[in-house]
């Protein structure tokens, strides 16, 4: 579970925090890569480039040989996860409804 409060429930959820809860170093990534851009002055960014950001760092300049994958419905849940723990950034990320 997150740090702190959750707006969502449902099967996604669960598999995100599934997911989020094997895999910690893509949250750690997802998080420095949003706080380097409200850094550097930021005031708006897409978790989606966020996301791909990380998977060509694996996939490209880690070179870990084979394709590594996350589902992209768990984009969300990781801009929600951030703002729900870094409520001074609230909005930061664009989200929408969560199909469940």
């Amino acid at each position: 579970m997150f740090d702190a409060p959750t707006r969502t429930t449902g099967k996604f959820q669960e598999e995100f925090e599934a997911f989020d809860a094997a895999n910690p170093d893509v949250w750690r990534e997802f998080r420095e890569m949003a706080l380097r851009l409200i850094k550097t002055g930021w005031k708006h960014y897409g978790a989606k480039s966020i996301i791909e950001a990380i998977r060509f760092h694996r996939d490209i300049l880690k070179g870990e040989g084979e394709q590594w994958k996350i589902n992209n419905n768990f984009t969300a849940y990781y801009a929600r996860k951030f703002m729900d723990i870094y409520l001074e950034y609230e909005g930061f990320f664009e989200t929408r409804g969560i199909k469940n």
